[in-house]
């Protein structure tokens, strides 16, 4: 519109000079006049062509989103499915001693293994794969994911990678709509939506970030503010307590209770000036049953993390609790105190669930961890942090027993970093120092694992 009356005008006051009975003063205003208004015309002109390739740019990356966003393939009821994972090789070496080889969970006490007896490492357990089918029915969102890792094995005591097992991480659904949904299945716990990232593989497990993977019903709702967004989270799941070795098939103290365990949690997320910022609470509450008696398991705490910039992100959790063992990954690995008489009436104690205990308490606990995280650019990502996992040092007491072997406190330090050679190939190295206390046997354990990974996402 701007441009056609602009045509017309330079049109009419051009054709109607000849004739106008007007001074020179006169008709120099006019062309000054039409010769602004040509140099009108041609910013217009200009504007119209960057709009036309700003369109065409538009254009192409929906087309690009399109593209990526496209399913891998359909499954034979004609539902969208994405196939995803990535083959991930680690080499690690460790200075000492330490439960797990492919992983490490905590330090072994130098006073019964030395602290130069050091361990070399190479394995593919950590690769994945999965699928995720998306469709829409009746105006209802469903979703559907199976994971999958190499961590089974056939024989707890066999080594043999070449026995390794296909090990299930996840396989749940969820249908809902925009504000809120259900999910049903094996999934993460809610207390570890926010967790530290790390190459060895249990992602601060007894070292200071509790919750798991565990079966599941999860009720979701969002609400959706000026200032913000809050997520409301509840769950039902079914706790592995600790199984009872005298049975098969085993019945353990967690399903013995008949009951199930609640998980909670609240979120809320904004962007403050550019400054992304989220904070949340987490809890959860369960039974146990040993025999005759009757134990809880609940834990409380904070979570959070903020952006102030693109390239830097600070995140962690603290948390608190009582008997956390098993797929809590608290206490490390401790949450009962059992108390069992042999036939001649000696007592012992122990934190492992065998027989028939005469008493039983629950082992409380307190950790958390933090983390910064740096993304100069995007070939590169580095992470750094500290956690820690630490019981209650009176509950391994029972009168004048105590728990020799107990794990008082668990420490972990870390700092790794990815590089992306392509978009699809990446290296990782990883320093990760754990120091784990043993009050009670006058002995402490520390380990520092080097690792080194190659990593190709599909």
């Amino acid at each position: 519109m701007r441009k056609a009356l602009l045509l017309g005008t330079v049109f009419v006051l051009s054709s109607s000079l000849p004739s106008l009975a007007a001074s020179d003063y006169e008709v120099q205003q006019l062309r000054e006049m039409i010769e602004q208004m040509r140099s009108e015309l041609q910013q217009v002109k200009e504007e119209n062509r960057k709009l036309r390739e700003e369109i065409r740019s538009i254009k192409g990356r929906a087309t690009s989103l399109k593209t990526a966003g496209a399913p891998s393939f359909k499954s034979k009821s004609g539902k969208s499915v994405d196939f995803y994972g990535y083959f991930k090789i680690d080499a690690a070496y460790s200075d000492s001693k330490a439960v797990g080889k492919d992983y490490i969970l905590f330090a072994l006490p130098e006073s019964k293994y030395g602290s130069s007896d050091d361990d070399f490492n190479l394995n593919f357990k950590h690769s994945r794969f999965g699928f995720l089918i998306k469709t829409e029915e009746n105006d209802y969102d469903i979703l559907g994911n199976f994971e999958f890792d190499f961590y089974g094995t056939l024989d707890d005591n066999d080594d043999n990678p070449n026995h390794a097992g296909i090990r299930v991480r996840k396989a749940w659904v969820q249908f809902g709509k925009e504000d809120w949904n259900i999910r049903a299945g094996l999934d993460w716990m809610l207390l570890t939506q926010l967790y530290p990232h790390l190459s060895n593989f249990p992602s601060g497990a007894m070292m200071g970030n509790i919750g798991y993977r565990i079966p599941q019903i999860r009720f979701t709702k969002l609400f959706e503010t000026e200032s913000g967004k809050f997520t409301t989270q509840l769950a039902f799941d079914k706790e592995w307590g600790d199984p009872d070795p005298t049975l098969k098939p085993f019945l353990d103290t967690g399903s013995d209770s008949g009951t199930p365990d609640v998980q909670g949690r609240i979120t809320y997320d904004t962007d403050l000036n550019g400054v992304k910022l989220h904070i949340g609470a987490i809890g959860h509450y369960g039974k146990e049953e040993a025999g005759s008696i009757d134990l809880d398991t609940y834990s409380y705490g904070l979570e959070g993390s903020i952006s102030p910039s693109g390239w830097l992100t600070i995140s962690g959790k603290i948390w608190k609790g009582r008997n956390l063992d098993g797929w809590y990954t608290g206490g490390i690995n401790q949450g009962v105190l059992y108390v069992y008489t042999s036939d001649n009436g000696t007592i012992s104690t122990d934190t492992k669930f065998k027989g028939t205990p005469i008493d039983a308490h629950e082992i409380d606990a307190q950790g958390g961890w933090i983390e910064v995280t740096l993304k100069p650019n995007h070939k590169w990502i580095f992470h750094t942090g500290y956690g820690v996992d630490d019981p209650d040092n009176d509950d391994f007491k029972y009168g004048n027993k105590v728990v020799t072997g107990a794990k008082t406190k668990n420490t972990m330090y870390y700092a790794n970093g990815l590089y992306k050679l392509t978009p699809s190939l990446g290296f990782m190295m990883e320093y990760l120092r754990v120091e784990t206390d043993y009050d009670f046997a006058n002995t402490d354990g520390t380990v520092n694992r080097f690792q080194g990974s190659i990593l190709y996402f599909f």
